[in-house]
């Protein structure tokens, strides 16, 4: 858990927190503040010693300092890989059941800039099942994908995340319907019948050769119905129109 600063600063503005605008949470499944320092090992997605956390394509993570630190693999895992070879930290958080709210902290240290149009340029990213529903940055800016990243349901033009920069992030997950929120930030909303899936780990993606920093974390079990004020969010929502970024792959 990172330290407040708003003993140093007393005349800082304190930003509304977010709340769940979809979905009524019930119990806390999961929390993790960080405030145990330990390393991080991946191990295989089935196996019975996963923990909460799993490291992706050989990037490094440790909790140190309160919060939650990652970086791309070594220069010797990259050049033993031909593909998934952990050019920017990735990780998993397999404490997620089919349908919840999750809200966390994400900062990006630094890493090269993400360039759009640039084929090898990686993007950060926030996942929500492996290539089920996924909030990326790309040529329109910020975008919620679905249909294996290939359809765009949501979009936020203007939108980045900017290194060095705390972000409170909350995501809604129920059957085929997924919120992200940004705190003072833009929303995401879609629904999609690929999104209705038994995939729903969440993982987090930063920018390549770069570093990154997960905090605050708590998943929620949901409450059946949606919240009393969620038919006027919806209503309130500027018109989107799907976009085709891609041909879908064909399912195996």
């Amino acid at each position: 858990m990172r330290f407040a600063l708003f003993a140093l600063l007393p005349f800082i503005g304190l930003a509304a927190e977010l709340k769940p605008q979809l979905l009524i949470p019930d119990k806390v499944l999961f929390a993790d503040d960080f405030s145990q320092a330990r390393e991080l090992k991946a191990v295989a997605a089935k196996s019975p010693q996963v923990g909460a956390w799993n490291p992706n394509q050989g990037t490094r993570w440790t909790v140190a300092d309160g919060v939650l630190k990652g970086e791309a693999s070594t220069a010797e895992y990259q050049a033993s890989h031909d593909t998934h070879k952990g050019v920017h930290p990735r990780i998993v958080l397999t404490k997620t059941p089919a349908d919840y709210v999750l809200k966390f902290s994400l900062r990006l240290i630094d890493g090269k800039p993400f360039a759009a149009g640039q084929r090898k340029s990686v993007a950060p990213f926030i996942e929500i099942g492996h290539h089920i529903a996924r909030v990326t940055w790309g040529a329109n800016g910020a975008m919620l994908l679905a249909d294996g990243d290939s359809l765009q349901l949501d979009v936020a033009e203007d939108f980045k995340l900017e290194p060095g920069k705390w972000y409170v992030v909350m995501v809604e997950r129920r059957a085929d319907e997924v919120f992200v929120q940004f705190q003072d930030g833009p929303s995401f909303y879609g629904k999609h019948l690929t999104y209705k899936s038994e995939l729903h780990a969440v993982m987090l993606g930063g920018l390549e050769a770069g570093h990154m920093e997960v905090d605050d974390v708590t998943v929620w079990s949901i409450k059946e119905g949606d919240q009393p004020t969620w038919p006027a969010t919806i209503k309130a929502r500027p018109a989107t129109k799907q976009v085709r970024l891609k041909e879908a792959k064909a399912k195996k």
